[in-house]
């Protein structure tokens, strides 16, 4: 029993080595690209969905945060929560032979992000108006930008008036800054991207151990059987948890796949659900129900739609690059 454990801690903390760099790269991504990305206009779901492939949960918050501020449409929205990956891509990056199977993932993930986007801001007329027209209000307004799990990603960089070149040395004003400045950053760069890699390192060990005990009981033949025997219920199952909204959604989803116990059509279906905790914060924050339940009801159903398609076009394996 105790190489149940051991082998759950090796193989989460090489997710954990690919997790760190990651979420580091994405921290200096997000931090350059909150001043200069701006979406809005007909390029707005191409550029949503292009940064929601990034691995990380933040980038669906960004999106939930403009959309309830009606900086973005729903199309756009629903293009970044179809294709954010979450936690997946490292995941995958960590499991050697079945690494590259992600890309066709995040392909269809992209396409599909961007089909439903464009097509909802077609039909969505009204929303994409309303979007226009108070984008037009805010032309000169001031911003302020919200990164991954909700924290600031604005530099408090603004000195008085005082002219302090005579001082020989930075003033007390100047150092005082000077600190917020170095310790937002030690923060943004560092100490961010290391609570976030060590909280999902956790999901991804707990799952590890779970999986774990389940084959040690049952044995990883019969698991995979049980699961491939019902793989017409596979992707309900999987659309159904991928709705979690949960950074351990994505972790179970692509476990389950790497071990052999979803196809690959339940996984894409799972993985375009999982919105990180996009659908959290919209519920929490935006009071407009019956647009936030269309919101989720379409996730569900295009994320549903294309896991049962997908399983029945590919076989289970057929996607697999080896």
């Amino acid at each position: 029993m105790g190489e149940v454990f051991l082998d759950a801690l090796l193989d989460s903390l090489i997710v954990l080595a690919f997790l760190l760099p990651i979420n580091v790269i994405v921290a200096v991504f997000e931090s350059g690209l909150a001043g200069k990305v701006k979406l809005k206009g007909r390029l707005a779901p191409l550029v949503g969905v292009t940064v929601g492939l990034f691995p990380q949960c933040g980038f669906s918050v960004v999106a939930t945060d403009l959309y309830q501020k009606r900086h973005i449409t729903v199309g756009t929205l629903l293009g970044v929560y179809l294709a954010t990956s979450d936690e997946a891509l490292p995941i995958f990056l960590a499991a050697g032979e079945k690494a590259l199977d992600i890309l066709p993932i995040l392909a269809f993930k992209f396409v599909i992000g961007l089909a439903v986007g464009y097509a909802a801001d077609f039909f969505c007329v009204k929303n994409r108006r309303a979007v226009e027209a108070h984008a037009a209000e805010c032309e000169h307004a001031p911003e302020v930008h919200i990164g991954c799990c909700g924290h600031s990603i604005e530099e408090k960089t603004e000195l008085s008036e005082h002219d302090h070149s005579d001082c020989g040395e930075p003033c007390g004003e100047e150092r005082e800054i000077a600190a917020k400045n170095k310790k937002e950053r030690i923060h943004r760069y560092v100490l961010h991207p290391l609570e976030h890699s060590l909280k999902i390192f956790l999901y991804v060990f707990a799952v590890n151990v779970v999986f774990g005990v389940i084959i040690y009981f049952v044995g990883e033949a019969e698991l995979t059987a049980f699961l491939s025997s019902n793989r017409y219920v596979a992707p309900l199952l999987a659309v159904v948890v991928g709705a979690i909204p949960n950074c351990a959604s994505s972790v179970v989803i692509s476990n389950l796949y790497l071990m052999g116990g979803l196809g690959f059509g339940a996984t894409l279906g799972g993985l375009l659900m999982n919105a990180g905790i996009g659908f959290a914060v919209l519920f929490r924050d935006r009071k407009a129900w019956k647009e936030n339940l269309a919101i989720f009801g379409t996730m569900f159903l295009v994320s549903l739609v294309f896991g049962y398609i997908v399983s029945a076009v590919f076989s289970f394996d057929v996607l697999h690059i080896v």
